[in-house]
């Protein structure tokens, strides 16, 4: 349980040929396993892999006993973090515990195994105001495949990478989830804008789409559902317009909002337009972010 299956040599992108090791929760390790026979080498690695996946998602059941709805586990497991070093000219690698539970993403240097443990990540972010990509194996910076970015509003971005293609998908179907959890869970969000030099807020709320708001008795400006986006551009500083399709006329009206937190506006629309897509067909969305 919590342990994880690896080719790689340690803190590298350099796979083994024919070889494996097996490393435990505390770093303990199986040592170096050569296989002469490609095929007992992947029937080795399936089977260590299905048991491991199948510990942790018992792990994680016993775990959700003690939360409500909107605030359990979607996923557990290791994942190899990228690490720039000064003193050299490429990233190393380090093993981190991914966990998705409720509105956040926490990275963990050893896994939690208790509940108290789940309150002590190295790096916790809300999903809500979190970026998931894929990385296309053309975009890759080594050797290493299977890769995604995590990056969260303020933040540097973070490279990750895991083992196999099965399990990326799982982190991806398990990040669709979890991003419908936490939009709904927050309900809405508003933002300070500026909108034709007026201070207002931009509300976004699951229920109602958007609406911006001004003066001190907070009088609806304008609203549309989120359906009704067609677009948006902005100057990656402040500047930021929406473009969307009045339900009567068919035009295009565009409105241009200025907002000094623009990057942490920008991946909360994000995950709300995300969520609104996932909640209606999470096998469209994750064909969407593949491509």
């Amino acid at each position: 349980m919590m342990a994880y299956v690896t080719r790689y040599i340690y803190g590298t992108d350099k796979l083994r040929p024919n070889a494996f090791e097996v490393r435990g929760l505390n770093g303990t390790t199986t040592g170096i396993i050569h296989c002469d026979d490609l095929a007992i080498l992947s029937q080795w690695l399936k089977y260590i892999t299905d048991n491991v996946v199948g510990l942790t998602s018992l792990q994680m059941k016993l775990f959700n006993r003690n939360f409500p709805v909107g605030e359990r586990i979607e996923y557990m497991g290791w994942v190899n973090e990228g690490v720039i070093n000064n003193h050299i000219s490429w990233q190393s690698y380090k093993p981190r515990f991914l966990v998705l539970k409720g509105t956040e993403v926490m990275l963990f240097d050893s896994p939690p195994l208790n509940v108290t443990g789940l309150t002590k990540a190295n790096v916790a972010y809300k999903v809500y105001q979190t970026m998931f990509r894929v990385v296309k194996e053309s975009e890759t910076v080594d050797s290493r495949q299977h890769c995604f970015l995590l990056q969260s509003s303020g933040h540097e971005p973070r490279y990750l990478s895991v083992e196999t293609r099965q399990e990326l998908l799982r982190i991806e179907n398990s990040w669709n989830a979890a991003i419908v959890t936490s939009v709904i869970k927050l309900g809405r969000k508003t933002f300070a804008v500026s909108h034709h030099g007026k201070t207002g807020g931009l509300t976004l709320d699951w229920q109602a789409g958007f609406s911006l708001t001004e003066g001190a008795e907070a009088a609806v400006i304008w609203q549309y559902k989120f359906s009704q986006l067609r677009g948006s551009s902005d100057d990656g500083k402040s500047k930021l317009k929406l473009h969307f399709q009045d339900h009567e006329t068919r035009t295009i009206e565009t409105k241009e909002l200025e907002c000094h937190v623009l990057q942490s506006l920008l991946f909360c629309m994000h995950a709300f337009l995300t969520a609104k897509v996932a909640s209606v067909d999470p096998t469209f969305l994750s064909s969407i972010q593949q491509a």
